[in-house]
């Protein structure tokens, strides 16, 4: 399987099909590419694309999501450390930065480096060279280096959050990838292949979908894009019935919806104080978006427009 077939990169969108051309003319050279774009919109794949086409093609393909980790423990993956460094480091560790050699290291959610982290890779990106935590010795490395993100990085820098030197010397190229709303003629296709995968990997046949799930489908706006489609998908897969994907198989919320638009109002079962209910609430809408991300904390305090921390803190307080 090639990874055209591997990641379904076919497409009838113009601005999709420019982007794998722009994937492909900047795999050729050895310039830092930076990917920008809606989370879920398909970075990743964007960024295999671009190894796959490139001479390093035989090398490691690395891939860090910068914003699982905390910024001490990150430049401890990034860079390594030597035995002693830091208490817990009971024997040297080679650093993820190294394993990326005569390959491509591939950074996501860049925009969440602390500063000092990027004054660290920015030294490594312009002389190649890596040094461990607690060792003086430094070590060459060559490394293609490519970046994702979905924020504004101008942006960012203007308000100080975000290096200026660091900001050029990983945008040399940058390409954006389109969001699935903006590509709604490879919808259809798109779910179709999903289904196949999702009836492959949790071994479960459909035969069949119901008209409201196909409309549901078809007409839902994706503000998590190619990831939650997936979601959608596997949520709809399992929760088939005897083959058939059913209006069960809809995101809760807008079942929920459609339950209340078919009926006109709303069903209570009984009367609860107002802190309470606020409380339950809160507790479902935030179950539901947890879920439409896949669990991933940081994509859904974007989504939610609220800071990582507030989302670990409710998770913390309602045991979800």
């Amino acid at each position: 399987m090639n990874i055209h077939e591997k990641y379904h990169l076919k497409s009838n969108n113009p601005q999709y099909l420019k982007m794998l051309y722009y994937c492909e003319k900047a795999a050729k050279s050895n310039s830092n590419i930076l990917l920008i774009g809606e989370s879920g919109a398909g970075k990743e794949v964007a960024a295999k694309y671009i190894h796959y086409c490139s001479q390093r093609k035989d090398s490691p393909l690395v891939s860090v999501n910068c914003s699982s980790y905390t910024e001490s423990l990150l430049e401890s993956e990034l860079f390594g450390y030597e035995e002693g460094a830091f208490t817990g480091a009971l024997k040297s560790k080679k650093g993820i930065i190294e394993t990326a050699d005569k390959g491509t290291l591939f950074l996501d959610e860049i925009g969440d480096l602390s500063l000092l982290t990027q004054i660290k890779l920015l030294r490594t990106i312009e002389n190649k060279k890596i040094q461990h935590i607690g060792s003086n010795v430094k070590h060459d490395v060559d490394f293609r280096l490519i970046t994702a993100t979905n924020i504004d990085l101008a942006d960012a820098v203007t308000n100080h959050k975000f290096r200026e030197d660091f900001f050029y010397r990983i945008s040399t190229i940058v390409i954006r990838v389109p969001s699935l709303r903006e590509r709604k003629e490879d919808l259809e296709d798109l779910i179709d292949y999903m289904l196949k995968e999702s009836q492959k990997e949790h071994d479960i046949e459909v035969t069949g979908m119901c008209d409201e799930a196909k409309d549901f489908l078809m007409n839902y706006s994706y503000p998590g894009n190619i990831r939650e489609l997936k979601n959608l998908i596997d949520r709809m897969v399992v929760l088939s019935d005897k083959g058939m994907i059913t209006r069960d198989g809809l995101p809760i919320m807008h079942s929920v919806k459609a339950t209340n638009h078919t009926s006109n109002h709303f069903h209570f079962n009984e009367i609860i104080p107002m802190k309470k209910y606020k409380t339950q609430s809160e507790i479902k809408y935030l179950t539901w978006v947890l879920n439409q991300f896949n669990g991933n904390i940081s994509d859904t305090a974007k989504a939610l427009e609220v800071s990582t921390r507030y989302v670990q803190y409710k998770v913390k307080e309602f045991k979800l």
